[in-house]
Protein backbone atom coordinates (compact mmCIF):
# COMPACT_ATOMS: atom_id res chain seq x y z
CA UNK A 1 0.00 0.00 0.00
CA UNK A 2 1.53 3.33 -1.19
CA UNK A 3 1.46 6.45 1.74
CA UNK A 4 1.44 9.40 0.69
CA UNK A 5 4.10 11.84 2.41
CA UNK A 6 3.69 15.76 2.06
CA UNK A 7 6.42 17.96 2.11
CA UNK A 8 8.67 15.29 1.62
CA UNK A 9 11.99 17.73 0.83
CA UNK A 10 11.58 19.49 4.26
CA UNK A 11 11.67 15.72 5.55
CA UNK A 12 14.45 14.80 3.88
CA UNK A 13 16.20 18.89 5.18
CA UNK A 14 15.54 17.74 8.97
CA UNK A 15 17.29 14.05 8.43
CA UNK A 16 20.39 15.61 6.36
CA UNK A 17 20.25 18.19 9.10
CA UNK A 18 20.65 15.61 11.69
CA UNK A 19 23.04 13.27 10.40
CA UNK A 20 25.34 15.44 8.77
CA UNK A 21 25.99 18.32 11.55
CA UNK A 22 27.13 17.92 15.36
CA UNK A 23 29.14 14.71 13.94
CA UNK A 24 26.26 12.55 13.40
CA UNK A 25 24.55 13.35 17.32
CA UNK A 26 20.69 14.25 16.22
CA UNK A 27 19.14 17.16 17.46
CA UNK A 28 16.06 16.46 19.79
CA UNK A 29 13.86 19.25 18.79
CA UNK A 30 14.72 17.60 14.57
CA UNK A 31 14.07 13.99 16.02
CA UNK A 32 10.51 14.90 17.04
CA UNK A 33 9.35 17.21 14.63
CA UNK A 34 10.56 14.64 12.34
CA UNK A 35 8.59 11.97 13.28
CA UNK A 36 5.34 14.11 13.59
CA UNK A 37 6.02 15.23 10.18
CA UNK A 38 5.77 11.56 9.26
CA UNK A 39 2.87 10.50 11.14
CA UNK A 40 0.71 13.44 11.66
CA UNK A 41 -0.52 13.44 8.24
CA UNK A 42 -1.16 9.63 8.12
CA UNK A 43 -3.01 9.62 12.06
CA UNK A 44 -5.48 12.05 10.71
CA UNK A 45 -6.48 9.84 7.43
CA UNK A 46 -6.59 6.89 9.87
CA UNK A 47 -8.29 8.39 11.83
CA UNK A 48 -11.16 9.71 9.72
CA UNK A 49 -11.55 6.35 8.08
CA UNK A 50 -12.10 4.59 11.45
CA UNK A 51 -13.97 7.48 13.08
CA UNK A 52 -17.45 5.61 12.78
CA UNK A 53 -16.50 2.20 14.55
CA UNK A 54 -14.09 4.07 17.24
CA UNK A 55 -17.03 6.18 17.84
CA UNK A 56 -18.95 3.41 18.42
CA UNK A 57 -16.58 1.44 20.05
CA UNK A 58 -16.02 4.35 22.68
CA UNK A 59 -19.47 4.50 23.49
CA UNK A 60 -20.03 1.33 24.58
CA UNK A 61 -16.10 0.51 25.45
CA UNK A 62 -15.68 1.05 29.63
CA UNK A 63 -12.53 2.13 31.39
CA UNK A 64 -12.97 -0.95 33.85
CA UNK A 65 -13.27 -3.29 30.60
CA UNK A 66 -9.24 -2.71 29.83
CA UNK A 67 -7.38 -5.55 30.64
CA UNK A 68 -6.18 -5.06 34.66
CA UNK A 69 -2.32 -5.32 33.52
CA UNK A 70 -2.54 -2.77 31.14
CA UNK A 71 -1.63 0.89 31.67
CA UNK A 72 -5.03 2.90 31.91
CA UNK A 73 -4.84 5.26 28.97
CA UNK A 74 -6.88 8.52 28.71
CA UNK A 75 -8.58 10.51 25.69
CA UNK A 76 -5.98 13.16 24.47
CA UNK A 77 -7.22 16.82 24.25
CA UNK A 78 -8.84 18.02 20.91
CA UNK A 79 -6.73 18.67 18.06
CA UNK A 80 -5.91 22.72 17.77
CA UNK A 81 -8.42 24.95 16.49
CA UNK A 82 -6.19 25.33 13.59
CA UNK A 83 -5.47 22.08 12.59
CA UNK A 84 -7.02 20.99 9.24
CA UNK A 85 -9.28 17.61 9.32
CA UNK A 86 -12.30 15.99 10.61
CA UNK A 87 -12.72 16.48 14.24
CA UNK A 88 -11.96 13.20 15.75
CA UNK A 89 -13.33 12.74 19.43
CA UNK A 90 -11.31 9.66 20.06
CA UNK A 91 -7.42 9.45 20.44
CA UNK A 92 -6.30 12.15 17.99
CA UNK A 93 -2.49 12.12 17.12
CA UNK A 94 -1.75 15.54 18.27
CA UNK A 95 2.09 14.72 19.45
CA UNK A 96 3.86 11.67 19.81
CA UNK A 97 2.55 10.55 22.74
CA UNK A 98 -0.53 10.69 20.89
CA UNK A 99 0.59 8.00 18.72
CA UNK A 100 1.67 5.87 21.51
CA UNK A 101 -1.69 6.08 23.34
CA UNK A 102 -3.60 5.48 19.88
CA UNK A 103 -1.30 1.97 19.87
CA UNK A 104 -1.89 1.39 23.08
CA UNK A 105 -5.46 2.06 22.55
CA UNK A 106 -5.60 -0.13 19.69
CA UNK A 107 -3.75 -2.93 21.62
CA UNK A 108 -6.23 -2.68 24.23
CA UNK A 109 -9.70 -2.87 21.60
CA UNK A 110 -7.91 -6.52 20.18
CA UNK A 111 -7.17 -7.21 23.42
CA UNK A 112 -11.09 -7.05 24.58
CA UNK A 113 -12.40 -8.47 21.22
CA UNK A 114 -10.39 -12.16 22.05
CA UNK A 115 -11.60 -11.88 25.47
CA UNK A 116 -14.88 -11.44 24.27
CA UNK A 117 -14.73 -14.50 22.00
CA UNK A 118 -14.58 -18.10 23.41
CA UNK A 119 -11.44 -19.51 22.90
CA UNK A 120 -11.27 -22.17 19.68
CA UNK A 121 -10.00 -24.99 20.81
CA UNK A 122 -7.93 -27.74 18.57
CA UNK A 123 -8.50 -31.40 18.07
CA UNK A 124 -6.49 -32.21 21.32
CA UNK A 125 -8.14 -29.27 23.54
CA UNK A 126 -5.71 -27.29 23.13
CA UNK A 127 -6.28 -23.39 22.73
CA UNK A 128 -4.84 -22.27 19.05
CA UNK A 129 -4.40 -18.65 20.28
CA UNK A 130 -1.20 -17.65 19.35
CA UNK A 131 1.49 -16.67 21.91
CA UNK A 132 1.65 -13.07 23.25
CA UNK A 133 5.26 -11.16 23.82
CA UNK A 134 5.18 -9.66 27.61
CA UNK A 135 3.72 -5.92 27.39
CA UNK A 136 6.42 -3.33 28.72
CA UNK A 137 8.66 -5.46 29.77
CA UNK A 138 6.80 -7.28 31.94
CA UNK A 139 8.19 -10.78 32.78
CA UNK A 140 5.12 -12.73 32.58
CA UNK A 141 3.33 -13.43 29.30
CA UNK A 142 -0.23 -12.55 28.84
CA UNK A 143 -2.79 -15.00 29.31
CA UNK A 144 -4.51 -15.48 26.63
CA UNK A 145 -7.74 -16.70 27.55
CA UNK A 146 -10.23 -15.13 30.05
CA UNK A 147 -10.12 -18.18 31.86
CA UNK A 148 -6.77 -18.43 32.58
CA UNK A 149 -5.67 -21.78 30.88
CA UNK A 150 -2.14 -21.86 29.94
CA UNK A 151 -0.87 -22.43 26.66
CA UNK A 152 0.81 -25.77 26.77
CA UNK A 153 4.50 -25.63 24.84
CA UNK A 154 3.33 -29.51 23.70
CA UNK A 155 0.64 -32.01 23.68
CA UNK A 156 1.34 -35.06 25.53
CA UNK A 157 0.95 -37.88 23.77
CA UNK A 158 -1.78 -40.93 24.81
CA UNK A 159 1.08 -43.62 25.93
CA UNK A 160 0.21 -47.42 24.38
CA UNK A 161 -0.58 -49.77 25.05
CA UNK A 162 -5.01 -49.13 26.01
CA UNK A 163 -7.11 -51.18 27.68
CA UNK A 164 -10.78 -50.89 29.15
CA UNK A 165 -12.67 -54.33 30.98
CA UNK A 166 -16.14 -55.18 29.48
CA UNK A 167 -18.67 -57.67 29.15
CA UNK A 168 -22.00 -58.94 29.88
CA UNK A 169 -23.83 -61.46 31.69
CA UNK A 170 -27.42 -62.81 30.63
CA UNK A 171 -30.04 -65.39 33.25
CA UNK A 172 -32.58 -66.68 31.76
CA UNK A 173 -35.57 -68.50 32.70
CA UNK A 174 -37.73 -70.59 30.42
CA UNK A 175 -41.40 -72.88 30.83
CA UNK A 176 -42.72 -74.62 27.83
CA UNK A 177 -46.44 -75.64 26.86
CA UNK A 178 -46.45 -78.42 24.20
CA UNK A 179 -48.92 -80.31 22.59
CA UNK A 180 -48.89 -84.25 22.16
CA UNK A 181 -47.27 -84.45 18.83
CA UNK A 182 -44.48 -81.15 19.42
CA UNK A 183 -43.31 -83.81 22.36
CA UNK A 184 -43.22 -86.89 20.31
CA UNK A 185 -41.68 -85.11 17.31
CA UNK A 186 -39.28 -82.89 19.09
CA UNK A 187 -38.63 -84.46 22.33
CA UNK A 188 -39.96 -82.76 26.08
CA UNK A 189 -38.67 -79.85 26.83
CA UNK A 190 -38.10 -79.13 30.00
CA UNK A 191 -38.32 -75.66 32.10
CA UNK A 192 -35.20 -74.38 33.56
CA UNK A 193 -33.00 -71.10 34.60
CA UNK A 194 -29.74 -70.70 33.65
CA UNK A 195 -26.98 -68.33 32.42
CA UNK A 196 -27.24 -68.02 28.58
CA UNK A 197 -24.25 -66.00 28.31
CA UNK A 198 -21.38 -64.69 30.32
CA UNK A 199 -18.58 -62.76 28.97
CA UNK A 200 -15.85 -60.88 29.66
CA UNK A 201 -13.67 -58.62 27.15
CA UNK A 202 -10.05 -56.93 27.20
CA UNK A 203 -10.86 -54.04 24.33
CA UNK A 204 -8.33 -51.25 23.77
CA UNK A 205 -5.42 -50.12 21.45
CA UNK A 206 -2.42 -50.84 21.24
CA UNK A 207 -1.31 -47.99 18.91
CA UNK A 208 -2.52 -44.42 17.67
CA UNK A 209 -4.54 -46.90 15.12
CA UNK A 210 -4.49 -50.14 16.46
CA UNK A 211 -7.02 -51.42 17.94
CA UNK A 212 -7.78 -55.17 19.49
CA UNK A 213 -9.97 -57.24 21.53
CA UNK A 214 -9.99 -60.55 23.40
CA UNK A 215 -13.54 -61.61 24.32
CA UNK A 216 -14.30 -65.36 26.80
CA UNK A 217 -17.76 -66.53 27.37
CA UNK A 218 -18.03 -68.84 30.36
CA UNK A 219 -20.86 -70.77 29.74
CA UNK A 220 -21.17 -71.79 26.39
CA UNK A 221 -19.58 -75.05 25.18
CA UNK A 222 -15.56 -75.23 25.98
CA UNK A 223 -16.43 -73.19 29.51
CA UNK A 224 -14.73 -71.30 28.51
CA UNK A 225 -14.58 -70.54 24.53
CA UNK A 226 -12.94 -67.99 22.78
CA UNK A 227 -15.74 -65.57 21.30
CA UNK A 228 -14.23 -62.23 19.83
CA UNK A 229 -10.50 -62.01 19.75
CA UNK A 230 -8.68 -60.01 17.01
CA UNK A 231 -6.08 -57.22 16.41
CA UNK A 232 -7.36 -54.47 13.58
CA UNK A 233 -5.36 -51.82 11.35
CA UNK A 234 -7.00 -48.91 10.59
CA UNK A 235 -6.92 -45.39 9.07
CA UNK A 236 -5.71 -47.13 5.62
CA UNK A 237 -6.52 -45.85 2.04
CA UNK A 238 -9.41 -47.77 0.34
CA UNK A 239 -9.41 -50.99 2.84
CA UNK A 240 -10.24 -48.90 5.41
CA UNK A 241 -9.59 -51.05 8.53
CA UNK A 242 -8.03 -54.98 8.25
CA UNK A 243 -9.08 -57.12 11.21
CA UNK A 244 -7.31 -60.19 11.83
CA UNK A 245 -8.52 -62.80 14.15
CA UNK A 246 -11.52 -64.75 14.64
CA UNK A 247 -14.81 -62.38 14.67
CA UNK A 248 -18.31 -62.25 13.06
CA UNK A 249 -18.33 -62.31 9.22
CA UNK A 250 -19.87 -59.30 7.97
CA UNK A 251 -23.30 -61.08 6.93
CA UNK A 252 -27.24 -60.27 8.26
CA UNK A 253 -27.47 -56.52 9.92
CA UNK A 254 -29.22 -59.24 13.00
CA UNK A 255 -25.94 -60.26 13.08
CA UNK A 256 -24.16 -57.03 13.52
CA UNK A 257 -26.39 -55.60 16.04
CA UNK A 258 -24.85 -57.84 19.06
CA UNK A 259 -26.05 -59.85 21.59
CA UNK A 260 -26.48 -56.98 24.32
CA UNK A 261 -28.39 -55.07 21.85
CA UNK A 262 -31.29 -57.34 21.20
CA UNK A 263 -34.47 -56.45 20.98
CA UNK A 264 -35.55 -60.24 21.83
CA UNK A 265 -34.21 -62.78 23.98
CA UNK A 266 -32.66 -64.36 20.88
CA UNK A 267 -31.98 -63.34 17.05
CA UNK A 268 -34.50 -64.59 14.47
CA UNK A 269 -34.74 -68.33 12.76
CA UNK A 270 -33.06 -67.41 9.49
CA UNK A 271 -29.77 -66.22 11.32
CA UNK A 272 -30.00 -69.16 13.33
CA UNK A 273 -30.33 -71.82 10.44
CA UNK A 274 -27.84 -70.08 7.74
CA UNK A 275 -25.39 -67.86 9.14
CA UNK A 276 -21.71 -68.97 9.99
CA UNK A 277 -21.39 -66.17 12.18
CA UNK A 278 -17.96 -66.18 14.07
CA UNK A 279 -15.04 -67.58 12.10
CA UNK A 280 -10.92 -67.14 12.12
CA UNK A 281 -9.93 -65.08 8.97
CA UNK A 282 -8.81 -61.86 7.71
CA UNK A 283 -11.41 -59.37 7.02
CA UNK A 284 -11.34 -55.28 5.91
CA UNK A 285 -14.32 -52.41 6.07
CA UNK A 286 -15.09 -48.94 5.28
CA UNK A 287 -17.21 -46.56 5.77
CA UNK A 288 -18.00 -43.52 3.13
CA UNK A 289 -17.01 -39.80 3.82
CA UNK A 290 -20.57 -38.93 4.07
CA UNK A 291 -21.31 -41.72 6.61
CA UNK A 292 -23.94 -43.34 4.33
CA UNK A 293 -22.26 -46.25 2.74
CA UNK A 294 -20.84 -49.25 4.46
CA UNK A 295 -18.91 -52.50 2.84
CA UNK A 296 -16.79 -55.36 4.35
CA UNK A 297 -15.39 -58.09 2.58
CA UNK A 298 -13.70 -61.17 4.27
CA UNK A 299 -12.03 -64.12 3.69
CA UNK A 300 -11.62 -66.88 6.59
CA UNK A 301 -12.05 -70.91 7.06
CA UNK A 302 -15.07 -72.28 6.95
CA UNK A 303 -15.21 -75.38 9.71
CA UNK A 304 -16.66 -74.43 12.94
CA UNK A 305 -16.86 -76.98 16.13
CA UNK A 306 -15.88 -80.43 14.46
CA UNK A 307 -15.92 -78.62 11.02
CA UNK A 308 -19.50 -77.76 11.19
CA UNK A 309 -20.07 -75.39 8.68
CA UNK A 310 -22.36 -73.09 10.61
CA UNK A 311 -22.35 -71.28 14.16
CA UNK A 312 -19.97 -70.41 15.94
CA UNK A 313 -16.35 -71.75 15.58
CA UNK A 314 -15.94 -72.06 19.87
CA UNK A 315 -12.29 -72.66 19.61
CA UNK A 316 -11.51 -70.26 17.03
CA UNK A 317 -9.55 -73.50 15.41
CA UNK A 318 -9.79 -75.26 11.54
CA UNK A 319 -8.54 -78.11 10.64
CA UNK A 320 -8.09 -80.08 7.42
CA UNK A 321 -6.10 -79.85 3.85
CA UNK A 322 -9.43 -80.38 2.01
CA UNK A 323 -11.71 -77.13 1.11
CA UNK A 324 -12.77 -75.14 4.42
CA UNK A 325 -12.16 -71.56 2.82
CA UNK A 326 -14.74 -68.99 2.58
CA UNK A 327 -15.97 -65.45 1.64
CA UNK A 328 -18.45 -63.52 3.04
CA UNK A 329 -19.10 -59.99 1.88
CA UNK A 330 -21.99 -57.59 2.86
CA UNK A 331 -22.99 -53.40 2.02
CA UNK A 332 -25.63 -51.40 3.05
CA UNK A 333 -26.53 -47.54 2.28
CA UNK A 334 -28.96 -45.09 3.89
CA UNK A 335 -31.52 -44.25 1.84
CA UNK A 336 -32.39 -41.26 4.34
CA UNK A 337 -30.91 -39.85 7.41
CA UNK A 338 -32.42 -36.46 8.71
CA UNK A 339 -28.88 -35.24 10.00
CA UNK A 340 -31.13 -33.06 11.98
CA UNK A 341 -33.01 -35.66 14.17
CA UNK A 342 -29.60 -37.83 14.22
CA UNK A 343 -30.98 -41.48 14.51
CA UNK A 344 -34.19 -40.70 14.92
CA UNK A 345 -35.21 -40.60 11.04
CA UNK A 346 -33.43 -43.15 9.03
CA UNK A 347 -34.25 -46.08 6.20
CA UNK A 348 -31.60 -48.51 5.32
CA UNK A 349 -31.35 -50.88 2.48
CA UNK A 350 -28.47 -53.43 2.38
CA UNK A 351 -27.32 -56.78 0.89
CA UNK A 352 -24.89 -59.76 1.58
CA UNK A 353 -23.18 -62.71 0.14
CA UNK A 354 -21.43 -65.40 1.61
CA UNK A 355 -19.48 -68.63 -0.64
CA UNK A 356 -17.92 -71.04 1.74
CA UNK A 357 -16.04 -74.16 0.40
CA UNK A 358 -16.85 -77.18 3.16
CA UNK A 359 -14.07 -78.30 4.29
CA UNK A 360 -12.30 -81.61 5.23
CA UNK A 361 -10.10 -83.23 7.70
CA UNK A 362 -8.28 -86.17 6.16
CA UNK A 363 -5.88 -86.92 8.76
CA UNK A 364 -6.42 -90.81 10.15
CA UNK A 365 -8.48 -91.21 13.00
CA UNK A 366 -10.26 -87.85 12.46
CA UNK A 367 -13.76 -88.93 12.35
CA UNK A 368 -16.20 -90.47 14.54
CA UNK A 369 -14.35 -92.13 17.05
CA UNK A 370 -13.32 -95.76 16.80
CA UNK A 371 -12.81 -95.03 12.68
CA UNK A 372 -9.83 -96.38 11.84
CA UNK A 373 -9.44 -94.71 8.32
CA UNK A 374 -9.90 -90.83 7.41
CA UNK A 375 -12.86 -88.64 8.24
CA UNK A 376 -15.48 -88.44 6.31
CA UNK A 377 -16.35 -86.34 3.19
CA UNK A 378 -17.47 -82.84 3.54
CA UNK A 379 -20.50 -82.22 4.60
CA UNK A 380 -23.78 -79.88 5.37
CA UNK A 381 -25.66 -79.50 8.17
CA UNK A 382 -28.11 -77.22 9.81
CA UNK A 383 -29.93 -77.14 13.06
CA UNK A 384 -32.56 -74.85 14.09
CA UNK A 385 -33.24 -73.77 17.93
CA UNK A 386 -36.39 -72.11 18.99
CA UNK A 387 -35.63 -68.41 19.21
CA UNK A 388 -34.47 -68.55 22.90
CA UNK A 389 -30.82 -70.06 23.90
CA UNK A 390 -30.25 -73.72 25.07
CA UNK A 391 -31.01 -73.50 28.66
CA UNK A 392 -28.92 -76.93 29.95
CA UNK A 393 -25.76 -78.18 28.66
CA UNK A 394 -24.57 -76.87 25.29
CA UNK A 395 -21.22 -78.94 25.55
CA UNK A 396 -23.24 -82.41 24.88
CA UNK A 397 -24.51 -82.89 21.60
CA UNK A 398 -27.24 -84.53 21.00
CA UNK A 399 -29.70 -85.46 17.93
CA UNK A 400 -33.33 -84.03 16.89
CA UNK A 401 -36.12 -85.32 18.81
CA UNK A 402 -34.21 -85.73 22.32
CA UNK A 403 -34.13 -83.08 24.84
CA UNK A 404 -32.42 -84.39 27.57
CA UNK A 405 -29.56 -81.96 27.52
CA UNK A 406 -31.66 -78.77 27.45
CA UNK A 407 -33.86 -76.83 24.48
CA UNK A 408 -34.73 -79.10 21.98
CA UNK A 409 -34.05 -79.07 17.92
CA UNK A 410 -36.84 -77.97 15.87
CA UNK A 411 -35.37 -78.39 12.76
CA UNK A 412 -32.64 -80.73 11.51
CA UNK A 413 -31.70 -81.06 7.74
CA UNK A 414 -29.39 -84.06 8.24
CA UNK A 415 -25.97 -84.38 7.96
CA UNK A 416 -25.36 -85.35 4.12
CA UNK A 417 -21.95 -84.94 1.69
CA UNK A 418 -21.73 -81.70 -0.36
CA UNK A 419 -18.60 -79.43 -1.52
CA UNK A 420 -19.90 -76.12 -1.18
CA UNK A 421 -23.00 -73.33 -0.46
CA UNK A 422 -23.80 -70.50 -1.72
CA UNK A 423 -26.01 -67.71 0.74
CA UNK A 424 -27.64 -64.41 -0.32
CA UNK A 425 -29.14 -61.79 2.32
CA UNK A 426 -31.38 -58.83 2.16
CA UNK A 427 -31.98 -56.46 4.53
CA UNK A 428 -33.78 -53.44 5.86
CA UNK A 429 -33.86 -51.10 8.67
CA UNK A 430 -36.26 -48.13 9.46
CA UNK A 431 -36.67 -45.82 12.06
CA UNK A 432 -39.24 -43.16 12.87
CA UNK A 433 -38.95 -41.50 16.22
CA UNK A 434 -40.14 -43.97 18.84
CA UNK A 435 -41.00 -46.79 16.13
CA UNK A 436 -38.08 -48.89 14.51
CA UNK A 437 -38.82 -51.76 11.99
CA UNK A 438 -36.19 -54.38 10.95
CA UNK A 439 -36.31 -57.16 8.45
CA UNK A 440 -34.23 -59.88 6.05
CA UNK A 441 -34.73 -62.39 4.06
CA UNK A 442 -32.08 -64.96 3.40
CA UNK A 443 -31.84 -67.85 0.83
CA UNK A 444 -28.93 -70.81 0.65
CA UNK A 445 -28.34 -73.24 -2.30
CA UNK A 446 -26.25 -76.14 -1.11
CA UNK A 447 -24.18 -77.92 -3.58
CA UNK A 448 -24.99 -81.31 -2.50
CA UNK A 449 -24.24 -85.45 -4.19
CA UNK A 450 -27.06 -85.12 -5.74
CA UNK A 451 -27.29 -81.12 -7.08
CA UNK A 452 -28.34 -77.90 -5.46
CA UNK A 453 -30.38 -77.96 -2.53
CA UNK A 454 -32.21 -74.85 -2.00
CA UNK A 455 -33.78 -72.98 1.74
CA UNK A 456 -35.33 -69.82 2.99
CA UNK A 457 -36.50 -67.85 5.65
CA UNK A 458 -36.96 -64.35 6.58
CA UNK A 459 -38.37 -62.34 9.54
CA UNK A 460 -39.88 -59.07 9.82
CA UNK A 461 -40.10 -57.27 13.51
CA UNK A 462 -40.95 -53.81 15.16
CA UNK A 463 -40.19 -52.37 17.84
CA UNK A 464 -42.01 -48.92 19.70
CA UNK A 465 -40.75 -47.14 22.97
CA UNK A 466 -43.75 -46.35 24.79
CA UNK A 467 -41.13 -43.78 26.69
CA UNK A 468 -40.54 -42.10 23.19
CA UNK A 469 -36.57 -43.03 22.66
CA UNK A 470 -35.00 -43.51 19.50
CA UNK A 471 -32.64 -47.07 19.28
CA UNK A 472 -29.30 -44.94 18.33
CA UNK A 473 -28.00 -46.43 15.08
CA UNK A 474 -24.60 -47.47 14.42
CA UNK A 475 -23.71 -46.16 10.94
CA UNK A 476 -20.08 -47.99 10.95
CA UNK A 477 -21.87 -51.21 11.65
CA UNK A 478 -25.34 -50.43 10.00
CA UNK A 479 -27.19 -51.80 13.25
CA UNK A 480 -29.11 -50.57 15.73
CA UNK A 481 -28.13 -50.71 19.56
CA UNK A 482 -29.66 -50.57 22.75
CA UNK A 483 -31.95 -48.14 23.94
CA UNK A 484 -30.45 -45.23 26.20
CA UNK A 485 -33.49 -44.31 28.77
CA UNK A 486 -33.98 -40.63 29.16
CA UNK A 487 -34.63 -41.25 32.92
CA UNK A 488 -33.17 -44.18 34.59
CA UNK A 489 -35.51 -46.03 36.76
CA UNK A 490 -34.68 -44.81 40.44
CA UNK A 491 -36.25 -46.02 43.26
CA UNK A 492 -34.49 -45.01 46.91
CA UNK A 493 -34.24 -41.34 46.62
CA UNK A 494 -36.51 -39.19 49.00
CA UNK A 495 -39.88 -38.71 47.88
CA UNK A 496 -40.49 -42.23 46.10
CA UNK A 497 -39.19 -43.31 42.58
CA UNK A 498 -38.46 -40.12 40.21
CA UNK A 499 -37.45 -42.39 37.25
CA UNK A 500 -39.25 -45.09 35.21
CA UNK A 501 -36.31 -45.74 32.51
CA UNK A 502 -37.09 -46.81 29.42
CA UNK A 503 -39.80 -49.19 28.01
CA UNK A 504 -40.11 -50.91 24.71
CA UNK A 505 -42.97 -53.48 23.45
CA UNK A 506 -41.58 -55.64 20.04
CA UNK A 507 -43.22 -58.28 17.64
CA UNK A 508 -41.85 -60.67 15.52
CA UNK A 509 -42.88 -63.12 12.50
CA UNK A 510 -40.03 -65.55 11.62
CA UNK A 511 -39.67 -69.06 9.42
CA UNK A 512 -37.61 -71.42 7.91
CA UNK A 513 -38.44 -73.69 5.23
CA UNK A 514 -35.52 -76.37 5.21
CA UNK A 515 -37.12 -79.72 3.15
CA UNK A 516 -34.39 -81.93 1.32
CA UNK A 517 -35.24 -83.66 -1.64
CA UNK A 518 -36.59 -87.36 -1.91
CA UNK A 519 -33.17 -88.38 -4.09
CA UNK A 520 -31.34 -87.46 -1.10
CA UNK A 521 -32.12 -90.54 0.84
CA UNK A 522 -29.20 -92.66 0.73
CA UNK A 523 -26.39 -90.28 1.19
CA UNK A 524 -26.73 -89.31 4.69
CA UNK A 525 -24.19 -89.94 7.38
CA UNK A 526 -24.42 -93.31 8.68
CA UNK A 527 -21.94 -92.67 12.35
CA UNK A 528 -21.88 -96.50 12.67
CA UNK A 529 -20.34 -96.94 9.69
CA UNK A 530 -18.50 -93.33 8.65
CA UNK A 531 -20.07 -93.36 5.31
CA UNK A 532 -22.71 -91.14 3.68
CA UNK A 533 -25.21 -93.93 3.06
CA UNK A 534 -28.03 -93.95 5.59
CA UNK A 535 -31.45 -93.39 4.39
CA UNK A 536 -33.37 -91.81 7.54
CA UNK A 537 -31.66 -88.18 8.03
CA UNK A 538 -34.24 -86.32 6.41
CA UNK A 539 -37.12 -86.96 10.07
CA UNK A 540 -36.11 -83.25 10.81
CA UNK A 541 -37.14 -81.45 8.03
CA UNK A 542 -40.03 -78.97 7.90
CA UNK A 543 -41.01 -75.81 8.10
CA UNK A 544 -40.87 -73.84 11.21
CA UNK A 545 -42.76 -70.57 12.27
CA UNK A 546 -43.16 -68.42 15.02
CA UNK A 547 -44.56 -65.21 16.26
CA UNK A 548 -43.03 -63.36 19.32
CA UNK A 549 -44.82 -60.99 21.35
CA UNK A 550 -42.17 -59.49 23.88
CA UNK A 551 -41.59 -56.34 26.14
CA UNK A 552 -38.08 -54.74 27.80
CA UNK A 553 -37.80 -52.83 30.56
CA UNK A 554 -34.44 -50.56 30.33
CA UNK A 555 -33.83 -49.58 33.98
CA UNK A 556 -30.80 -47.61 32.80
CA UNK A 557 -28.07 -47.87 29.82
CA UNK A 558 -26.45 -50.98 31.48
CA UNK A 559 -29.57 -53.35 32.89
CA UNK A 560 -32.29 -54.83 31.49
CA UNK A 561 -35.24 -56.87 32.01
CA UNK A 562 -37.17 -59.13 28.98
CA UNK A 563 -40.14 -60.64 28.73
CA UNK A 564 -41.12 -62.91 25.30
CA UNK A 565 -44.09 -65.09 25.13
CA UNK A 566 -42.93 -67.14 21.37
CA UNK A 567 -45.79 -69.46 20.00
CA UNK A 568 -44.28 -72.37 17.57
CA UNK A 569 -45.91 -73.66 14.34
CA UNK A 570 -43.91 -77.00 13.10
CA UNK A 571 -45.02 -78.80 10.00
CA UNK A 572 -42.65 -81.61 10.17
CA UNK A 573 -41.85 -83.33 6.95
CA UNK A 574 -42.66 -87.21 8.95
CA UNK A 575 -45.36 -86.67 11.88
CA UNK A 576 -46.72 -83.43 10.28
CA UNK A 577 -48.43 -80.04 11.98
CA UNK A 578 -47.86 -79.66 15.64
CA UNK A 579 -47.22 -76.22 18.02
CA UNK A 580 -45.96 -75.41 21.45
CA UNK A 581 -45.53 -72.13 23.21
CA UNK A 582 -42.77 -70.67 25.24
CA UNK A 583 -42.85 -68.14 28.42
CA UNK A 584 -38.84 -66.90 28.83
CA UNK A 585 -37.09 -64.38 30.97
CA UNK A 586 -33.95 -62.47 30.97
CA UNK A 587 -32.16 -60.40 33.36
CA UNK A 588 -29.08 -58.35 31.54
CA UNK A 589 -26.37 -56.21 33.24
CA UNK A 590 -23.40 -54.88 30.63
CA UNK A 591 -20.74 -52.99 31.71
Amino acid sequence: MAIFIPDAPRVRAHFFYFSKSRLNRPSPTAFWATLVAIFFPIGIAASAKAQAPFEDRAATMSHSEQPAHLPAVSPPSQLPANCAGPSVPFYQPGSFADVLNRLDAAEAELRLLRSQNAPQMGATGVSLIAYQPPFNGSPEPRDPTPSGEKILPHVKREEFPTYRITGFTQLDGAWYSQDQNNIATVGDAQDGVGFRRVRLAFVGNAAEFTSYMVEVDFVAAGRPSLFDVWAEQGNLPILGAVRVGQYLQPFSVDAMSGFRNLPFLERSLPFLAFVPFRRVGVMSSNISEDQRTTWANSVFKTGGFNNAPLGDSRFATDIGDKGGYSYSGRMTHLVYYDDAAEDRYLWHLGGAYDFSSLGQNTARGSGTPGNAGGGPAPFYQTKVLPEFGPVGYPENSFNFGSAVNGTPIFIDSGKYAATSFNLYGLETVAQAGAWSLQAEWMGTSVNSVVGPIFYHGGYVEMMYRLTGETRPYDKKLGALKNVIPFTDFISLRPGGITGWGAWEVAARLSYVDINNPDKLKGHYYNSAANTFTSTTGDVGNGRLTDTTVGVAWFLNAHAKLQFNWIHYMLDNKKTGFSDADLFVTRAQVDF
